[in-house]
């Protein structure tokens, strides 16, 4: 049985209905994709036929950096704590860039063994405009606690994901501070 395969199906519905950019890897063999949803792939401009099957490295190039690649790399790997945030130098199917920040968490099962990774992905030009921070926030607050429900419904947990969420809102806050000082 492929993780594909075993991925809850009712978790795999909700994640391809969310607003939000979201994608699941297996973290078997080089981490493939086994679920992307519509505002992944508007975010990227691939389809999911494109990218299913495919490690998230196919998003980095000329311009991703190694400093960038080395701790998302090693998070994949099962290296550190089970959530991260990423920031990283993206581009999309027609060759445009985007400062692309990846949350991720490692999904466990009841026997806590990581199975699967949870990434969400959002457009840093986008995110710092401050006028968005409060909505993005709440989607994501209720995106988070309805995907932990449901994973809990099959024995997935995500250790520390609400901090970790609501650290990363409060960093891209202040970055949009920042910026709109310059």
């Amino acid at each position: 049985m492929t993780s594909q395969d075993s991925f809850p199906r009712t978790l795999g519905d909700y994640i391809r209905k969310s607003r939000i950019a979201l994608a699941v890897s297996s973290v078997e063999e080089d981490a493939p994709l086994i679920v992307v949803n519509d505002a992944f792939c508007k975010l990227t401009g691939y389809a999911p036929e494109d990218v299913l099957g495919q490690n998230c490295r196919f998003l980095q190039g000329e311009g991703t950096t190694d400093e960038m690649r080395r701790p998302l790399h090693d998070f994949v790997q099962g290296t550190g704590p089970a959530n991260g945030r990423f920031p990283i130098l993206n581009y999309r199917k027609d060759g445009s860039d985007f400062f692309n920040f990846v949350f991720m968490t490692r999904l466990f099962d009841a026997g806590g063994t990581a199975r699967f990774i949870l990434a969400s992905q959002f457009d840093m030009t986008s995110a710092l405009r401050r006028a968005g921070l409060p909505q993005n926030d709440e989607v994501l607050k209720r995106t988070l606690s309805d995907v932990e429900q449901i994973g809990r419904e099959f024995g997935l947990a995500m250790v520390g994901s609400a901090q970790l969420i609501a650290d990363s809102v409060a960093l891209m806050a202040r970055l949009s501070l920042d910026e709109d000082s310059r």
